[in-house]
């Protein structure tokens, strides 16, 4: 009797098992099965990630480059110091006010110190320069309306650097008040004597 395909096949495939017959096989219960087991299940396999997964992460390399891109744009923004101070911060610009006309003590109010406290700029400063269109004073305190070191003073044409009959003069301290842009006269601003002193206080408080 001639061997058929099914016993063709079956002598290629013995000869593929690595095990040849009549190899001895170890019980699952014996010793060296069990430390095959354990050995088994103690190496670690690395799975791939899953699409979903490697897709977040390819997603997330660009956001975290970008984050980084954004904190090394903002320290080159604070300015040169490293611990992020900016630096100095820039001085106002003065004040400009005018002096009144020459005219206008002719129509001047009684001294209130409850009319002086409506007045929307109040400062107290010392004359620095004293020049034929313009009065400048270094403010040493602010009452009311500004934040300025300096404050500029327009003389008006064919005037004095004078206030009543007072001159602004270097190196005095002034107390002054403005409203419109204009300097108060009839005695609301004036040197700084005690009794002015004492008038702003109450106006616009200690």
């Amino acid at each position: 009797m001639t061997d058929g395909p099914d016993d063709d096949l079956r002598a290629r495939l013995s000869r593929l098992d690595p095990a040849a017959a009549g190899t001895p096989v170890d019980p699952a219960t014996s010793p060296r099965a069990r430390e095959l087991m354990e050995r088994a299940t103690a190496t670690f396999v690395e799975t791939p990630a899953p699409l979903d997964e490697l897709g977040d992460r390819r997603r997330r390399r660009p956001l975290l480059a970008a984050a980084a891109a954004v904190v090394v744009g903002g320290s080159l923004l604070l300015g040169p110091g490293d611990d992020g101070d900016p630096g100095p911060r820039p001085a106002d610009a003065p004040v400009a006010l005018s002096l009144p006309p020459a005219d206008v003590a002719g129509s001047c109010v009684v001294f209130d110190a409850q009319f002086l406290a409506e007045m929307p700029v109040a400062f107290a400063g010392t004359v620095t320069a004293v020049e034929e269109e313009q009065v400048t004073l270094e403010v040493d305190r602010w009452y009311r309306g500004g934040t300025a070191d300096l404050v500029t003073v327009a003389v008006p044409v064919n005037s004095s650097a004078a206030l009543d009959g007072v001159d602004f003069r270097a190196g005095e301290r002034f107390l002054v008040s403005a409203a419109e842009g204009v300097v108060n006269g009839c005695g609301f601003s004036g040197p700084a004597s005690a009794e002015l002193e004492i008038a702003y206080r109450q106006a616009f408080g200690d």
